[in-house]
C-alpha cells in the first residue's frame, strides 16, 4: 500500500507508471543494468530501457558511462530538489509566456472555486491588485495563512479593514474583533475567508475546519455586487465595534465617534463605484 501511494505521488510529479516502478526498484537495490531491472520487475526490457533513459533526463537515475551501463538511482532529496528547481524554472517561463497572451475583459459573471489552495492564491492575487481599500472577514485558521499578504498590502499604503475572530494586532489595519467570536466559530464549525477590494472584486469562501475541502466559494468582479458587499461588510464591522462599547460610561460619545468615521460611497473614493456607471 505504501509503495502504491508513493508511485501515485511520483506519477503526480510527471513520471509514468513504469518510470515510477523502475526508480523505486533501483532506489531499494544496488546498481544494475536495465536488462536486469526489467527481469527483476517482470517488465519488457525495451520498455525499461526507455524508462531509464527518461529517468536519466529527469535527473532521477545515473547511467554508467561504459558498455555495461549500470544504472543507479539518485537519492530522493537530490532528485526532488533538482526536479523542483526544474519545475520552478519552467513555471516562471510559462508565466511570462501566458501573461503575454492574456487579455483582460470586464466580466461580471460569478464563478465557483473548487480548490482550497486556489482560494488562497486568489486572495493573494486580489490583495496585490488592491489600490485603495480592502475589506476582509477571516476566521482564525484562514487568517493565519493570509496574514503576511495582509501586512504586505498595508505596507503598500492600501487601507485594510478586517473583521477577526481571535484577538490579534495587525499594525496599520482597522480591526474589528467581534465579541461573539466564540459563539460564531462554534456555530459555523468551518473556516471563512471573505475579501472585497476597491469595490471591484470579491471573494467569498466557506471551507471545512481543516482547510482541506471547499463547502462553497465564489469569485466575481461584478462591480455592483462588489460594492454591495463592500458596504455590507463595512457596516457589519462598525456594528461589531459598537458592541464592544456596551457598558462603557461614554457609550453614546464613543458610538457617535464610530459612526462619524463610517465610510460611505458619498464620503470616500471607491474605484468600483465609479466604474459601475462606466461599464455600459
Amino acid at each position: 500500500m505504501q509503495t502504491d501511494n508513493t508511485i501515485d505521488s511520483l506519477k503526480q510529479l510527471g513520471l509514468n507508471q513504469l518510470e515510477s516502478e523502475v526508480y523505486l526498484y533501483l532506489l531499494k537495490n544496488q546498481q544494475m543494468t536495465a536488462y536486469k531491472v526489467g527481469k527483476s520487475i517482470n517488465k519488457p526490457t525495451a520498455n525499461v530501457y526507455k524508462a531509464i533513459d527518461s529517468l536519466s533526463q529527469k535527473g532521477a537515475v545515473l547511467i554508467e558511462s561504459n558498455k555495461s551501463k549500470f544504472c543507479k538511482a539518485i537519492p530522493p532529496n537530490e532528485f526532488l530538489n533538482h526536479y523542483e528547481k526544474n519545475i520552478l524554472d519552467k513555471t516562471k517561463k510559462l508565466k511570462i509566456s501566458l501573461n503575454n497572451l492574456e487579455t483582460n475583459f470586464y466580466d461580471e459573471k460569478t464563478y465557483s472555486i473548487e480548490s482550497v489552495p486556489l482560494v488562497f492564491e486568489r486572495f493573494k492575487t486580489m490583495m496585490e491588485k488592491a489600490k485603495v481599500i480592502a475589506v476582509i472577514d477571516a476566521f482564525p485558521n484562514a487568517l493565519d495563512l493570509v496574514i503576511d499578504t495582509i501586512k504586505e498590502t498595508i505596507n503598500r499604503g492600501v487601507e485594510v479593514y478586517i473583521q477577526i475572530y481571535k484577538p490579534i494586532e495587525i499594525k496599520g489595519a482597522d480591526v474589528a474583533f467581534t465579541g461573539i467570536a466564540k459563539e460564531a466559530l462554534s456555530h459555523w464549525q468551518s473556516e471563512q475567508l471573505n475579501l472585497i477590494i476597491d469595490g471591484e472584486e470579491y471573494l467569498t469562501a466557506l471551507m471545512d475546519k481543516d482547510l482541506t475541502k471547499i463547502i462553497q466559494a465564489t469569485w466575481s468582479n461584478n462591480y455592483y455586487m462588489a460594492c454591495t458587499l463592500h458596504a455590507g461588510r463595512m457596516h457589519e464591522q462598525t456594528m461589531m465595534k459598537i458592541t464592544t462599547k456596551i457598558g462603557s460610561k461614554n457609550f453614546e460619545k464613543e458610538v457617535v465617534e464610530l459612526l462619524e468615521k463610517q465610510k460611505y460611497f458619498y464620503n470616500s473614493t471607491i474605484p468600483g463605484f465609479t466604474k459601475l456607471f462606466k461599464t455600459k
